[in-house]
């Protein structure tokens, strides 16, 4: 009967993954990996700007409203009473605000990343973790096993081979935000069928 799981000597390859692929920006790491955890692997929008963390903080929503209440209020003091620019003024606070949130919504949705660790399975939308998965929730097929240091245990490790082939992104580095979500859909239904699944003996 084969083996359910490959198994591999530990040789060092999420360090090599890590340097070969762009890094998870610090400050979104600093949000989302525990303490001593590595990333593996890291896949996700084309377009990565120093200014993504600004477009998908929550904070930019206040900031609107700050910026359309002080409008507003700078417009009726020039106005001195009259309606017609005071209804003006509150239509460009009012857009300053809807913009924000399409801003904000856009830009959570496109900065969507499948981060992969030594320990866990990751969405992250901006600066959200959208999903997220324990490496022993997930399909076995993702599996492997690779022997410790010390050559007598063996510490499961996700399969980077296999999630590239379940992703079905023509790159390596980049996919679309509704690729990344798909394959989170898809997770869940393997493991549940799965988990439904009677064991043998």
């Amino acid at each position: 009967m084969p083996d359910r799981y490959a198994t591999d000597a530990f040789d060092n390859s999420h360090s090599e993954i890590a340097r070969a692929y762009p890094p998870l920006p610090s400050w979104l790491a600093g949000r989302l990996l525990r303490d001593d955890e590595e990333v593996a692997w890291v896949v996700g929008p084309r377009f990565n700007p120093s200014w993504e963390r600004y477009a998908t903080h929550p904070l930019l929503f206040l900031a609107a409203l700050a910026a359309g209440g002080v409008a507003w209020a700078v417009g009726g003091l020039i106005a001195e009473g009259e309606r017609e620019v005071v209804f003006g003024m509150a239509y460009v606070a009012g857009a300053i605000v809807l913009a924000s949130i399409f801003v904000l919504g856009i830009s959570s949705g496109y900065f969507t990343r499948l981060v992969v660790t030594d320990r866990r399975l990751l969405i992250v939308q901006g600066r959200e973790l959208c999903r997220t998965w324990d490496i022993n929730r997930l399909p076995r097929s993702l599996l492997r096993y690779r022997r410790l240091a010390d050559g007598d245990d063996e510490a499961p490790a996700i399969d980077l081979d296999a999630l590239k082939t379940m992703l079905g992104s023509s790159s390596d580095k980049f996919a679309e935000a509704g690729k990344i979500l798909a394959l989170g859909k898809r997770l869940d239904q393997i493991k549940t069928r799965e988990d439904g699944r009677p064991r043998n003996g």
